[in-house]
């Protein structure tokens, strides 16, 4: 790949892999058809935003707004839903208010991304879930009267919610089917550390929990919800927060492996299709620094994952692969937690620093260092990355760590 000339490029999804990846086009010289295809109204926004400043009332859509690049001469189809692709024609099958039509091209870059687990719950006004600025808007105008607050689901956008509620003077409970929120990415010291900082600040978290009903008033709204061990709390808004999946139901009759994810190889070139790359969220490839399969949902990811893919189609790319120590960040309670690299199946966690509400860990597997993860560290994550960067082993970074840390600001 490229096996055929490329002169009609289609981006299918408009947030930060599809915009990436249509800058990285025009920033590599291709100069042919250029379409942005999006299922959102108007111009793309900064997401991570939606479970922050927007839901508290502090951000408009214009403030998250992503400047549209004029100079990059595209097309963009905004409010357009993709149905289907056909493999053969090399052509999408897109929906508007107007109906329906084809859109040929013979260079495809899949950035869809993912959406929100929905609800298992019986519909009732006032259960939400949160993934775009259309959803946080619904739930800001009822979080801003809510009495109470009931998040199922201890992730970082649950926990982002609780630190808006805190923020906004609403009580907050987060009821978390695992021993701990965030133990599975930031393991048991961090993740406990974690859980201090909330119920600190009077959330409260209820682990090994599950919701076994949820009870509307005779006006359809939540007013209740009942724990799988009797327990009944009281709420005026639920949000479900149990997590996301890739946006792949367009992709249903074309035959590809999608079931966790667009499968893609080291390269993001997706399997069985030529021409054809994916990036951002909904990704799955072969991450040649772990050699495993990953998919990422961060926005550092996707702006990365964008430009490496829209390389990979001009065939410009790098062919080692898209190897890469994920980067992600979560605001809470005005601190920033962060982390490098992979903490899956460490076996070893180092706390190199704490102090307060501050804590940095370095996380290793089989003697190697794997990840670096903080809150409230400043910029001492992005210090010790090359530690991550160069796999060097564990007792190399407990000496090193100090050399690099930062003076705190």
């Amino acid at each position: 790949m490229p096996g055929v000339c490329v002169q009609k490029i289609i981006v299918a999804g408009a947030s930060a892999a599809g915009l990436s990846a249509a800058r990285e086009l025009r920033r590599r010289g291709f100069t042919g058809a250029l379409t942005l295809v999006d299922r959102e109204e108007g111009r793309p926004y900064r997401r991570p935003e939606v479970s922050k400043g927007v839901l508290q009332g502090l951000l408009s859509r214009e403030d998250v707004g992503v400047p549209w690049p004029d100079d990059l001469d595209l097309f963009h189809r905004d409010a357009t839903e993709i149905d289907s692709l056909d493999t053969h024609a090399r052509e999408l099958t897109v929906s508007t208010a107007s109906g329906s039509e084809r859109l040929p091209f013979d260079g495809l870059v899949v950035a869809t991304g993912a959406t929100a687990r929905p609800s298992p719950f019986p519909v009732a006004r006032g259960v939400h879930t949160l993934r775009t600025f259309a959803d946080s808007r619904r739930m800001q105008a009822e979080l801003a009267i809510a009495r109470r607050v009931v998040i199922v689901g201890g992730g970082f956008i649950g926990l982002e919610v609780a630190a808006v509620c805190h923020a906004l003077g609403t009580p907050a409970i987060v009821v978390e089917a695992a021993a701990a929120p965030l133990a599975s990415v930031l393991g048991k010291e961090l993740s406990a550390h974690m859980v201090r900082l909330h119920t600190d600040r009077g959330v409260r978290i209820d682990a090994e929990a599950t919701v076994a009903e949820v009870h509307a008033g005779p006006d359809g709204a939540v007013r209740a919800v009942t724990l799988a061990g009797g327990t009944t709390l009281q709420t005026d808004l639920l949000l479900v927060a149990i997590g996301s999946r890739p946006e792949v139901g367009w992709l249903a009759d074309t035959g590809l492996d999608v079931v966790q994810g667009v499968r893609c190889d080291h390269t993001l070139a997706v399997e069985g299709l030529q021409n054809v790359v994916a990036a951002g969220d909904v990704a799955a490839w072969t991450n040649p620094r772990y050699d495993r399969r990953m998919r990422v949902e961060h926005w550092t990811n996707a702006v990365d994952q964008g430009m490496y893919a829209a390389r990979r189609l001009l065939g410009v790319h790098d062919e080692a692969g898209f190897s890469s120590a994920p980067y992600f960040w979560s605001d809470q309670f005005g601190m920033r937690l962060q982390s490098v690299g992979s903490t899956l199946d460490h076996d070893e966690a180092v706390v190199v620093e704490q102090d307060g509400d501050r804590m940095l860990v370095v996380y290793g597997r089989q003697g190697t260092v794997q990840a670096v993860a903080g809150i409230a560290t400043g910029a001492a994550v992005i210090r010790l990355r090359p530690l991550v960067e160069a796999g060097v082993d564990m007792d190399t970074a407990r000496a090193r760590a100090g050399e690099l840390l930062l003076p705190r600001r």
